[in-house]
């Protein structure tokens, strides 16, 4: 099935909104479009290290001709129109509950400041999230440090702990 697009997902940061960008900083953010592929394969290769560009091309192409319901990938581009982020996420069902958003890999390149990029996708994703009607967020994260993981699982608020004494 062919993604129904919202009119809505192209978005520009406004400088007047957040006060980390400057006026120079225009940031646009979209879906991925088939015809974004290859160029975007540069700043994915800064997120997955060993990722093929045909296994990129072969997922990339999933994400863009499945349901928007269930995740997308977002880029974003400078005034110039250079891509500078992607931002690839899921839309996943919870055990009870309405949907969470599930962001898999934020990659951000801006020789200043790659936080303006980052913010601005974030911004993007979190709207998209809402208008799926999702009530939580949760962050893929590798699990190579299990000493952290229990930390950032008792700090991330989706934990109930109950002791009697």
């Amino acid at each position: 099935m062919k993604r129904q697009r919202n009119p809505l997902t192209e978005i520009k940061a406004d400088p007047a909104q957040n006060p980390r960008i400057g006026g120079m900083a225009v940031v646009t953010v979209r879906h991925l479009a088939a015809s974004d592929i290859d160029e975007a394969f540069v700043l994915v290769r800064l997120g997955y290290a060993e990722l093929s560009q045909d296994d990129w091309r072969v997922m990339a192409r999933q994400r863009i001709e499945a349901d928007e319901a269930t995740g997308g990938i977002l880029i974003a581009h400078d005034r110039a129109d250079r891509l500078r982020g992607l931002l690839l996420y899921a839309i996943a069902p919870k055990f009870a509950g309405r949907p969470s958003l599930q962001i898999d890999r934020l990659i951000s390149f801006d020789l200043l400041d790659p936080a303006i990029v980052a913010d601005a996708l974030i911004a993007e994703v979190l709207r998209v999230a809402e208008i799926q009607d999702c009530d939580s967020l949760s962050l893929v994260r590798p699990l190579d440090a299990p000493l952290h993981t229990t930390a950032l699982v008792l700090a991330s608020g989706a934990t109930v702990l109950h002791q009697v004494f």
